[in-house]
């Protein structure tokens, strides 16, 4: 089957998802879906990868809004010793999600081990029923810890 060389319309897409539960717009990825057309997200995948950009994205790295960032890595060199860590990222969350109109989902940041016994950031977030509509479920979590190797390594899985 040939790839359709005509692109994807928003008439063609806005059947898919109904407009009022896109409140974030439409976003499509750089696969296919079985039909040979660009594949959609749903929201709720949309406000994940949002949150884990983020994360990791560095204040200042985007001109516009330079304090748009949280800078995850620094975070997770020293959150052995500070316990605060989880409630100062859950308020840059806030305030960043708040800043971008993010709505529609909950989250929460903790501490867990991991099954070497290492140390992990964990990010659970949670979509209400309409931001997860076109999606599997409205349930994911977010690992994120450094490797043997000393790299960075993040997780994601839905429940």
């Amino acid at each position: 089957m040939a790839l359709d060389t005509q692109g994807i319309h928003l008439a063609e897409i806005s059947n898919r998802f109904p407009k009022s539960f896109q409140a974030l717009g439409y976003d499509a990825v750089l696969d296919v879906d079985e039909y040979m057309k660009p594949k959609l997200i749903s929201t709720f995948q949309l406000c994940i990868n949002t949150i884990l950009t983020l994360l990791f994205m560095k204040p200042g790295q985007y001109p516009s809004i330079p304090d748009l960032g949280i800078d995850i890595e620094q975070y997770l060199l020293e959150y052995s010793d500070d316990k605060n860590i989880p409630a100062k990222i859950i308020t840059q969350l806030n305030d960043q999600c708040n800043r971008l109109q993010i709505t529609g989902i909950s989250y929460n940041c903790y501490f867990d081990k991991t099954s070497e016994g290492i140390d992990a950031l964990v990010i659970d977030i949670r979509g209400t029923e309409r931001v997860a509509y076109g999606s599997e479920t409205n349930h994911a979590i977010i690992g994120i810890t450094y490797d043997k190797l000393n790299r960075l390594y993040v997780r994601q899985s839905f429940i």
